[in-house]
Parts: structure tokens; C-alpha cells; sequence
């Protein structure tokens, strides 16, 4: 008996490739709801709906180009994508019919989170700040870009941020090292 030893690295994909799905079912999976494995992790659905599939020339690399109407994190976009770099990967998985309303079934919307207007100046460049300017405790403003999704925003004047950013060494490893510091 033989020993099998992988090398390489380790993939976190689970499941099938758009490939070897749709070109299984009956008009390659038009309706169907298909969902990548990686977006599972978020309470919120995560899912493609299949509109049209279209077969690439090179059937070695087992790519497919897929218009789906894409929901992420409970938002359905408003125009179909396209999947065709991603589709090779085997992290898909279909949904079966009796299972699609269920799974789709969007209950409720994440919270927009709200990005405070200013932060902390790293330390060192605050006190070289501070030494150059005279001004204490400069703060450094925000600039935030919205992204498509729309799921987080800048702070209004005056409104209270649900999210601070603040400057420091984040959760230590082994927090023994630091009790008398």
C-alpha cells in the first residue's frame, strides 16, 4: 500500500466547477440557483441565479461564460454579471429546487455601517506632527470610497460613528508578553 503525499498548497474550495454543473442539466441549469462555497461564511445569502451559459473554445482550461443575476450578502444587483475568470474553480455548488425558496428567502438587510470622519495619527508621525505644528492631538481625516455594494458610508457632521478606526497593535498573539508594558 502506497502513501499519498500532497504537495502544494492547500485549497479552501469545496465542491464542483461551473463546468461539470451546468453541462449536467436539462438547458445547462437556465434557472437554477448556483452558490460558491467561499460566500457561505456570511449570515446573509449569498447565491447566482443562472440566465444564460455559453461554452469558451479551449475546453482544457474548463472555463464557461455565465450571466447570472448575483446576490451578495442579501443585495440582488440590478444588472446581470458575468462569471467566466472564476468559473474554473470548484467551489460551487448547486441548490436543489425543493431547497431554491428557502435559501433565497432574504430576511432581513445588514446594518449600513457608519465610518467615523477622523482618526489617530500613527504615534510616532503624531508627535512629529505635534512638535512641527504645535497643534495637539492632530487627527488625520477619513477619506472613504463608496463601494458598489453601499454597505458602508462617511459619518454626517455631528452623527455618531457605529465604526472607529483606531490606531494600535490589534489583539496580540500571546498577550503575556505584553502584561507590563
Amino acid at each position: 500500500m502506497s502513501v499519498v503525499k500532497y504537495v502544494g498548497r492547500k485549497t479552501d474550495f469545496r465542491g464542483k466547477t461551473l463546468w461539470e454543473i451546468l453541462g449536467n442539466l436539462k438547458n445547462f441549469g437556465v434557472g437554477r440557483i448556483v452558490v460558491r462555497s467561499m460566500f457561505e461564511r456570511y449570515p446573509e445569502p449569498c447565491f447566482y441565479k443562472v440566465l444564460k451559459v455559453e461554452a469558451l473554445p479551449n475546453e482544457e482550461c474548463r472555463k464557461v461564460k455565465v450571466t447570472v443575476e448575483k446576490t451578495f450578502r442579501g443585495h440582488t444587483y440590478p444588472k446581470p454579471s458575468i462569471i467566466m475568470s472564476a468559473s474554473y474553480k470548484a467551489d460551487y455548488r448547486l441548490i436543489p429546487k425543493d431547497e431554491e425558496a428557502q435559501y433565497c428567502k432574504i430576511e432581513t438587510k445588514s446594518p449600513e455601517g457608519v465610518v467615523c470622519r477622523e482618526m489617530d495619527f500613527p504615534p510616532l508621525l503624531k508627535q512629529f506632527i505635534e512638535e512641527e505644528t504645535g497643534i495637539k492631538n492632530p487627527k488625520l481625516p477619513v477619506h472613504f470610497k463608496e463601494g458598489r455594494d453601499k454597505r458602508y458610508r462617511l459619518a454626517a457632521e455631528g452623527e455618531t460613528p457605529t465604526i472607529k478606526i483606531e490606531m494600535g497593535l490589534g489583539k496580540p498573539i500571546s498577550p503575556k508578553l505584553y502584561e507590563h508594558l
